[in-house]
C-alpha cells in the first residue's frame, strides 16, 4: 500500500447511504475509471473489523469497524476491478480535475454500506453498525489529512437507497432518513466545516411493483429539494439484468457518471433539478416541468421496444383514476396537457406504474422497471466511459390526489 503522490494537496470524501444497487460488483470497466484518474484515487487503509478482518474501499459491510485500531494511510484505490455508482461518481470527478490539469485533487473512496438495508441503519443509535462505521470512516480520513498536510473536503453525500423500503410507509422512511443525515451532516460540518450538499439518485422501483406501497421514489425526490440538494437521475431509467432490481456494471457507471455531471453543473452555478407542477381545471390537467433555460421536453419513444414496447408506458407514463382519454406534450413549453375520462378523479401519478415487467426481457435478459415514462429534459451527453452510451435527464415520477381541484401529492413528494 502506498501513500498519496506528495503532489496530492487535497481529497475528496463522500458518505453514502446506499444498498445492493450501489454496491461495487467486479467489472472490467473499472480499468477504463483507474486509467482516467490515475494517482487520484485512494482509500483509507488498515482499518479492520471486530474480527480483525482488513477492510478494502468496499467496506466492511455488515461488520462493525474496530475503532481502537486506527487507520493507517490513504493507500492507492486502483487495480481493485470494482465499479459502483458511488465510485463512478467520484472517479469521474477526479478524471474531470485531471483534463482541467488539476491532478493534485484527488478523492477518497469507501462504501459502508451494504444490500439490503434500512435506512434506519445508518442512524448512529441503531444496532446495526453501518452509521457509526461510517461516521468513524470520516473521522479518521480528517485526522490522516491534518497529520498529512493534505487538505479534506467533504461536499457531498449520496443517497442511493430505498428498493428494500419498498413497503415502508413515506413518513417513516422520511423520519429515519432525517435522524440518518443529521448526524452525518454534524460531524462533517465540524470536520470539514461545511456541510456536505445531498445527491439523490430516486429509487424507481423493482421489475414487479404489483402488492408493493413504493412510497419512496416521491420521499426523496422532496427530501433532495428540502435539504436544497441534487436530483441526480432515477433508477427507472436504467435496465436491470437479474429480473428483480439490481444493476450490472454499465448502468452503475452511467448513474455515477451522471451524479458526477449534475454535481459539477451546480458547482459551476447552473441549474440541475427538473420540478413539476400540476394544474387541474376540470377534466384538464396541464402538468408543468421545470427545465433548463433553453431545454425543452423531449420523449424517447423507441425506449421501451425492448422491454414490453409502448403499451407498458402509454400517455408517456401518465396514469389516472378512471382512465385518460388523451395526452398532449408541448416541447417548446414543457408541459403535457391530460384530459381525464373523469372531471371527479381522485387520483393522477406519473412513472409510478403497478405492474409486472419481470418477464418484459431484451435480447440479452435485461429488463427495465415497472416504473415508466418517455419524458426527458433535452440535455444530454455522451458517457465518457460506457461506449455508445448517452447520459440523459428524466422529468420526475410523483403520484398524489385530487381535494377539487388541487393536487396533493403523497407525502414527502
Amino acid at each position: 500500500m502506498t501513500a498519496p503522490a506528495p503532489s496530492v494537496t487535497s481529497l475528496e470524501i463522500m458518505p453514502v447511504y446506499g444498498q445492493s444497487e450501489n454496491r461495487p460488483i467486479p467489472s472490467a470497466l473499472a480499468t477504463l475509471l483507474d486509467n482516467a484518474s490515475i494517482g487520484q484515487v485512494h482509500f483509507t487503509a488498515g482499518m479492520v473489523t471486530a474480527s480483525g478482518g482488513a477492510i478494502g474501499p468496499e467496506g466492511a459491510g455488515v461488520a462493525s469497524i474496530d475503532q481502537n485500531q486506527p487507520a493507517s494511510g490513504f493507500a492507492d484505490a486502483r487495480g481493485r476491478g470494482r465499479v459502483s455508482p458511488a465510485f463512478a461518481l467520484q472517479q469521474s470527478r477526479a478524471a474531470a480535475w485531471r483534463d482541467a490539469g488539476e491532478s493534485a485533487r484527488g478523492v477518497v473512496i469507501a462504501d459502508h454500506g451494504f444490500g439490503g438495508r434500512r435506512i434506519e441503519e445508518w442512524q448512529p443509535g441503531d444496532t446495526s453498525p453501518l452509521g457509526r462505521n461510517q461516521l468513524y470512516w470520516m473521522r479518521e480520513a480528517a485526522r490522516l489529512g491534518a497529520a498529512q498536510g493534505i487538505s479534506v473536503t467533504c461536499p457531498h453525500v449520496l443517497l442511493f437507497q430505498g428498493t428494500s423500503a419498498k413497503d415502508q410507509p413515506g413518513p417513516d422512511y422520511r423520519a429515519a432518513f432525517e435522524t440518518a443525515h443529521a448526524a452525518t451532516v454534524a460531524q462533517a460540518t465540524a470536520l470539514f466545516g461545511t456541510a456536505p450538499r445531498l445527491i439523490v439518485v430516486a429509487n424507481g422501483a423493482d421489475v414487479n411493483s404489483t402488492g408493493d406501497l413504493y412510497a419512496i421514489p416521491t420521499v426523496q425526490y422532496r427530501l433532495a429539494l428540502d435539504h436544497e440538494g441534487i436530483v441526480a437521475t432515477w433508477q427507472r431509467l436504467y435496465p436491470i439484468h437479474d429480473r428483480n432490481v439490481h444493476i450490472a456494471d454499465r448502468a452503475q457507471i452511467l448513474i455515477g457518471e451522471t451524479c458526477a455531471w449534475a454535481a459539477a453543473e451546480v458547482e459551476a452555478g447552473r441549474s440541475w433539478n427538473i420540478t413539476y407542477q400540476v394544474a387541474k381545471s376540470g377534466s384538464s390537467v396541464v402538468v408543468s416541468f421545470a427545465l433548463r433555460p433553453g431545454e425543452t421536453l423531449l420523449e424517447r419513444t423507441d425506449l421501451y421496444d425492448s422491454f414490453g414496447g409502448a403499451a407498458t408506458c402509454p400517455h408517456y407514463g401518465f396514469e389516472a383514476d378512471g382512465g385518460i382519454t388523451a395526452a398532449v406534450a408541448d416541447p417548446a413549453g414543457n408541459t403535457v396537457t391530460l384530459t381525464l375520462a373523469s372531471a371527479g378523479a381522485q387520483w393522477l401519478r406519473l412513472a409510478h406504474q403497478v405492474q409486472d415487467c419481470s418477464a418484459l426481457t431484451d435480447a440479452g435478459g435485461q429488463t427495465m422497471s415497472a416504473h415508466r415514462s418517455t419524458l426527458f429534459g433535452s440535455l444530454s451527453r455522451a458517457s465518457r466511459f460506457v461506449a455508445n452510451e448517452t447520459l440523459w435527464r428524466p422529468v420526475p415520477g410523483f403520484r398524489g390526489s385530487f381535494s377539487g381541484e388541487q393536487f396533493i401529492p403523497d407525502a414527502g413528494g
